[in-house]
This record gives C-alpha cells, sequence and structure tokens, in this order.
C-alpha cells in the first residue's frame, strides 16, 4: 500500500489538456501575460516561461514536437527539440527550476 501510495503521489500528470491550458498556468505562475508566450519575444522571461510550456507539453502530456512549435507561435519542431533539451538539462542543475516547474504540475491536479 505504502509503494501504491508513493507511486500515485509522485507520477506525472496523464490527462489530456488543451495547450492553451498549459500555457495559461505557465504564464499564470510566472506572472506574464498569454499571449506573450505566442509572439517571437526573446525577453528573458517570456523565453523561460515558453520553454517551460514546451517542455510540460512534450514530457507530462507527450504532444509531438511539430504540434507544440505549430500551437506556440508557428515554431520549427529543433526549435521545440531544443527548449526541452534546455530545460531537462537545466534540471539537473538548478534546484529552484524543479520547484517551479514542480508547483505548476501541482495546478494541473
Amino acid at each position: 500500500d505504502e509503494v501504491r501510495s508513493i507511486i500515485k503521489n509522485s507520477s506525472k500528470p496523464r490527462k489530456t489538456l488543451a495547450v492553451s491550458d498549459v500555457v495559461e498556468k505557465v504564464a499564470r505562475y510566472f506572472d506574464i501575460d498569454q499571449a506573450s508566450v505566442y509572439e517571437k519575444t526573446r525577453r528573458k522571461e517570456i523565453v523561460k516561461a515558453r520553454q517551460v510550456v514546451m517542455y510540460l507539453l512534450r514530457e507530462d502530456f507527450n504532444v509531438s514536437y511539430p504540434l507544440i512549435g505549430q500551437k506556440l507561435g508557428g515554431k520549427d519542431h529543433t526549435t521545440v527539440i531544443h527548449s526541452y533539451l534546455k530545460i531537462k538539462s537545466d534540471l539537473k542543475n538548478n534546484p529552484q527550476l524543479l520547484q517551479e516547474i514542480d508547483q505548476i504540475r501541482i495546478m494541473f491536479k
């Protein structure tokens, strides 16, 4: 029972959500305008939020790279792959980023 409880509580959310739902929650968490996630801006806070959106869509909801790119303002799938891998790499060295992503994941429950 204890193992089941641990597995249940540590597993990633697997329900289906619209891309806009993920964008909305991440934008709310980082206190930015949702529309800015879709824009081509390179402002640091926007780029981080956009990369987190891409990471969550791929990691938690198994959305394809091309579809993520298409839904987030027509980005190329290689841009999405780069963003996903960057966040995945940063998570190994940045406990604050891990905590932020965990807090965002809680918003989906």
